[in-house]
């Protein structure tokens, strides 16, 4: 008889996307093999990526924060398979319950709950799990620069179209 709960789940976490913009204007950047800045979506995954999917269409409704996504990350793990950076986003990370560490640009930082981290654009980043238990994390992207040029120029488009 198969049995599955979270800690079989890929990457073994549980997340969920609560509310998200209909235009996905912020980009996911990680570093190849070489080195260099690659786009997260070039590179297969064995699962969709939540980042990729839509919520129920009544959720599709924000106009500024490209998302809300809630996650719980169980001990030992990240949030993400690997580091990344957002260059055209700011980043907020609200620590709901647990505690873990922060790495924003090879710089580490415990966090714990009641913690708002605040992830500038361009800054290579991951939140991990380094307790014993699960670590509540709620986050929050929002365009800026290109990202907020892109989101302008797919408003408008829906606007005239």
């Amino acid at each position: 008889m198969p049995i599955a709960n979270w800690k079989t789940q890929s990457h073994n976490l549980v997340q969920s996307l609560l509310f998200a913009n209909p235009h996905r204007v912020i980009r996911m950047l990680v570093r190849n093999d070489e080195g260099r800045r690659q786009e997260r979506s070039e590179i297969p995954a064995p699962v969709l990526r939540i980042y990729e999917t839509d919520a129920p269409p009544e959720r599709m409704c924000l106009r500024t924060i490209q998302c809300v996504q809630h996650m719980l990350i169980p001990p030992g793990h990240r949030h993400v398979q690997e580091l990344h950076i957002h260059p055209d986003a700011e980043e907020l990370v609200v620590v709901m319950s647990g505690s873990g560490t922060a790495i924003l640009d090879g710089e580490s930082s415990p966090v714990t709950a009641g913690d708002v981290i605040y992830i500038p654009p361009d800054t290579e980043h991951e939140i991990r799990n380094t307790s014993d238990e699960l670590l509540g994390v709620l986050f929050l992207a929002a365009p800026v620069g290109e990202g907020l040029t892109r989101l302008a120029e797919a408003q408008a488009a829906d606007s005239a179209g």
